[in-house]
């Protein structure tokens, strides 16, 4: 999620906050399929980004909201802010990508527990029982504290319905860039959880959530912090010590793993590491984090600038992360990030396919 440094306020309720999450339909076979998914990069400005097949077999990439001016729109209408702006692209196995955005999935804003006609960030979605749902980060009302939000619908393109405020620790600590994941039946939700720190050091937790989508606070855990590892700050200028848009996938040997993000969003240090934890979708210890992980991302920028990431991406672009992960019809293994622009200041969306070989994960 990309904001101000958290002692820092929001220059405007409607900013755009600039820097993954996503709905993962866990238990994808290891391997390829038959089928061949297209995969591809968008001109269009878009953070956050979090990507899932609707029921009617397009693929929907939702992300942080977009002001009046951010074009062009494909269905959508001109002139206005989107909250949660979505790219309709694909079909079947087929993935692609879009350069336009086709609609608003949360015309109504982030709901009266929120600063009114503020931005909402790194919304993740989930098909879960024949309902979506929907977190997403916004302002708490009277206040500067990030915390996050629930909406539902039963459609991945419809306007989503707010349920209120679904997490807001206390003392003003944030919870942001929630992602949802559906495993064994249940469903889930990552996000980066800073009440499980104390100030500068960030981390990330998951939780079991029941039918009506909030939390069974008994079941979280702790999945990651900070401490854990030393290139989030590596350069940075900042005073919070950033880990953050976590994502669940299952990898080799039917381990659940992490991806996340550290560094600083609009620098070509942004990054995206990977810890495994283990079989079960809710850790009993910390993540463990893969190829020194703890020194060097996983993936990231391999030029000037970069922190020598364990491997790069397609593209080879500028501070590639808020990666997230999704399987296509096929269950083909996917993952959608976004990367930094400097020239223009903007982030942009970019999906791969996630494989596995002798040495690791990659990306194609």
């Amino acid at each position: 999620m990309t904001r101000p440094r958290q002692k820092s306020l929001l220059a405007s309720a409607l900013a755009v906050a600039l820097a993954v999450t996503t709905a993962i339909a866990l238990g994808a076979p290891e391997g390829p399929t038959a089928a061949q998914a297209s995969t591809g990069s968008s001109s269009f400005s878009l953070a956050d980004p979090s990507t899932l097949q609707a029921k009617d077999g397009t693929y929907v990439t939702y992300g942080t909201t977009v002001g009046s001016g951010a074009g062009p729109r494909c269905g959508a209408q001109s002139g206005v802010t989107l909250y949660v702006p979505f790219l309709n692209h694909g079909s079947g196995d087929t993935v692609s990508m879009s350069d336009c955005v086709a609609g608003d999935a949360l015309p109504s804003g982030p709901g009266s527990w929120a600063v009114d006609n503020g931005a909402v960030w790194a919304p993740g979605v989930a098909l879960y029982n024949g309902t979506y749902y929907m977190y997403y980060a916004a302002t708490k009302a009277g206040t500067s504290q990030k915390c996050i939000g629930l909406a539902t619908s039963g459609g991945a393109k419809s306007p989503f319905t707010n349920k209120g405020e679904w997490a807001c620790p206390s003392g003003g600590r944030w919870a942001i860039d929630p992602n949802p994941f559906v495993a064994n039946g249940k469903l889930y939700v990552a996000y980066r959880d800073d009440a499980i720190t104390s100030y500068p050091e960030t981390g990330i937790s998951i939780v079991q959530v029941g039918s009506d989508g909030f939390a069974l606070w008994s079941t979280r855990r702790d999945a990651l912090k900070s401490t854990d590892l030393a290139w989030d700050t590596v350069n940075d200028s900042g005073e919070t010590h950033v880990i953050e848009n976590p994502s669940i996938f299952v990898g080799g040997a039917n381990h659940y793993y992490l991806l996340f993000s550290g560094n600083n969003w609009n620098s070509a240090r942004y990054a995206t590491g990977i810890a495994d934890c283990g079989t079960a979708p809710i850790p009993s210890s910390r993540c463990t984090l893969l190829k020194d992980g703890a020194n060097q991302p996983y993936f990231g920028y391999t030029g000037t600038g970069g922190l020598g990431p364990y491997r790069g991406l397609p593209g080879n672009h500028t501070g590639p992360g808020a990666m997230a992960a999704f399987y296509t019809e096929g269950n083909r293994r996917c993952v959608v990030w976004a990367w930094y622009d400097a020239a223009t200041g903007k982030r942009h969306p970019i999906i791969g396919e996630l494989k596995l070989d002798s040495g690791g994960f990659y990306v194609e």
